[in-house]
């Protein structure tokens, strides 16, 4: 007892110290693990970056960056994977690193210095007071758009939230001249206001329907994503553009007053976009996912989102392996527009042409007006030869029946080829019956359009499982080891009952009548059921399994020389093939074979108790306990 006192205070003191190791080694575990979900790449050239910004029907030329870096690159190509920004991907401009705005949030003053003190007159025009810029980084280009409206997503951030929203406004602008646009236009204002977005006029106070608080970079698991200590929701800005013409659009941001506590936008990938016409497509039978030979064609609409008031007209082009005037009918390469008219649909006749030239597909683009600018939306339109179809195969046992396609769906109509051994042949699901196996045609047809398809059926009759087994013992183990051998035919699966309470699905199980078993003879009834896994048809053989003398191992021997129990005698195992070590109460070995012969007598100890191990050669029998030792 003295030894447990120092061991068990010392074992208490480790588990007060372990508990916060852990708990910091889990709640790190699990911040690292999520640091990799926002990813920058900040070695993206800028042409890169921003083709990846454009969505349809908008062309971007003439690229320019001014955006002077320290040590790291102030711009590259975020990917976000959270839902945290509202954005998936798309280009990150700073006015210190673009990896800084990697979270978590563990720096309130996060900057870069990138020795930039250029002054950009379009930044200027936000400014109040005629501050000083730093570390300005600026991206311009030319964009033509293919309607009305040019628009796209963004969400900006900064550290200097929340400290500095009275003292120090970094900004940033989105500049857009051109035709119609009497002087240069910043887009980046807070929704239906004047006011440019900055941290100033969008906060936790001010505009705060469109704040997300970050914490101050004392809490690092406030976010885990972003840096900065604070960043806008997702907004959107939009101009009224003149289709098909060009304009000049600029991305700037700006440290004020100083060069430290950085700021950064993130513009959404795909987002610089215009409302162009966008094409639609559903199913003449809306049952079937795909145009049918013959009998499933396809309604096309074209829907326009801008100009509304006007009329207009819309180009399509046709492309893809299908044929017109082959594998379908006319098609119109003009849609015109009324005033007011929003939306036109046509139809896209499929047609039977009796070639096996299942999964042609049609493509349809609506062609751009604007020379040089790429497509604005298009479809595709898959034709196959038939609707999907399948009835599944079937089989059964000889001298029993089997329903055929057991689960029909409605609405449809069948056709049996042959019609032998059946109960109907034109039923969806008839009784078939016979000795031999036979190949079925089915030729299913959609009753409300018509559409035909055919599938192939075999029934395979199979012979009936014959159930039927060996048992035996083996000399390496005891007698209440029994054997199996399954020689049963014509089956896949199997079930065993041991007549014990236990029970097997194996091939060619073995089993262990465990037990202290004091009387001469036990008998245990053995079942085994044999059936062929897909089939419902089975067959049973049984046997009583009687074991003489079974396994039984004494614990007491009088070792007086009258004859009677004067040895360490064991029932149900064979003399020679098992070892038997016994040792005294302090452990020391007293016998020891590799081929006990069920002899030990004692003849070399005293009475009392002993402890013996018996295990067969293999290893994988092994019985102990005590045995008492009476002289």
């Amino acid at each position: 007892m003295a030894k447990s006192f120092p061991f068990f205070p010392l074992f208490q003191i480790k588990i007060h110290w372990l508990l916060p190791v852990v708990w910091l080694v889990g709640c790190w575990g699990f911040s690292g693990n999520s640091y990799g979900q926002l990813k920058v790449d900040d070695k993206i050239s800028i042409e890169a970056a921003i083709a990846k910004l454009v969505g349809p029907g908008v062309r971007v030329t003439s690229v320019r960056v001014d955006c002077p870096s320290g040590k790291k690159r102030p711009f590259g190509y975020f990917t976000e994977n959270t839902g945290t920004l509202g954005l998936t991907d798309g280009l990150v401009l700073t006015t210190g690193a673009a990896t800084n705005a990697i979270g978590p949030n563990n720096s309130g003053s996060m900057s870069q210095n990138n020795k930039n003190n250029n002054q950009d007159i379009d930044l200027r025009s936000i400014i109040q007071n005629n501050e000083k810029q730093f570390d300005a980084c600026v991206v311009e280009f030319n964009v033509e758009v293919f309607a009305d409206t040019l628009v796209f997503d963004y969400v900006f951030g900064s550290e200097e939230y929340l400290e500095f929203i009275k003292d120090y406004h970094d900004v940033f602008g989105f500049f857009i001249s051109g035709p119609g646009i009497s002087e240069t236009v910043n887009l980046a204002l807070v929704p239906g206001t004047n006011r440019p977005v900055s941290v100033k006029n969008i906060n936790n106070a001010t505009n705060s329907q469109y704040y997300i608080d970050n914490g101050t970079g004392s809490t690092p698991f406030d976010n885990l994503f972003v840096q900065y200590d604070g960043f806008t929701k997702k907004l959107e800005s939009k101009i009224a553009v003149i289709p098909c013409q060009m304009y000049r659009l600029k991305m700037a941001i700006c440290d004020i007053k100083d060069d430290i506590y950085d700021a950064g936008i993130f513009i959404g990938g795909k987002s610089l976009r215009t409302k162009a016409p966008i094409l639609s497509m559903r199913q003449q039978h809306a049952k079937f996912r795909t145009a049918i030979e013959g009998c499933n064609g396809i309604f096309v609409t074209l829907t326009r989102q801008s100009l509304v008031e006007n009329a207009a007209s819309y180009f399509l082009e046709y492309a893809g392996s299908a044929t017109s005037g082959l594998d379908y009918g006319d098609v119109p390469l003009q849609l015109d527009f009324l005033p007011g008219e929003t939306s036109k649909e046509f139809f896209i006749s499929i047609l039977a042409d009796d070639i096996p030239d299942d999964g042609e597909e049609i493509l349809i683009s609506v062609k751009n007006p604007c020379p040089g600018l790429p497509q604005v939306d298009a479809l595709t339109i898959l034709i196959k030869e038939s609707f999907e179809f399948e009835i599944p195969d079937a089989q059964l046992c000889i001298g029993d029946s089997v329903q055929l396609n057991p689960n029909p769906a409605e609405g449809y109509s069948y056709d049996w080829l042959p019609n032998q051994f059946l109960s109907c042949s034109t039923c969806p699901s008839p009784i078939w019956q016979s000795n031999t196996n036979q190949t079925y045609r089915v030729n299913c047809r959609e009753m409300e359009s018509g559409c035909l398809a055919t599938d192939t059926l075999i029934v395979e009759v199979k012979p009936v499982p014959v159930a039927n087994f060996t048992f035996e013992e083996k000399p390496d183990y005891t007698n209440l080891d029994v054997f199996f051998t399954n020689m049963s035919q014509f089956s896949d699966s199997w079930s065993w009952t041991f007549g014990d309470g236990n029970s097997s699905n194996e091939l060619n199980p073995s089993h262990n009548y465990s037990g202290d078993f004091a009387r001469d003879t036990v008998e245990f009834p053995v079942l085994l059921i044999a059936k062929n896994g897909a089939l419902t048809c089975l067959d049973t053989a049984s046997a009583r399994i009687r074991i003489g003398n079974p396994f039984f191992i004494p614990n007491l021997i009088t070792a007086n020389g009258d004859g009677k129990n004067d040895s360490f005698f064991i029932r149900g195992i064979q003399p020679g093939r098992w070892n038997l070590d016994i040792f005294n109460r302090w452990g020391k070995s007293v016998f020891q074979t590799k081929n006990y012969e069920l002899d030990w007598s004692a003849s070399e100890v005293n009475s009392g108790l002993y402890y013996f191990i018996l295990e067969n050669r293999f290893g994988d029998r092994r019985y102990s306990g005590w045995i008492d030792v009476l002289k």
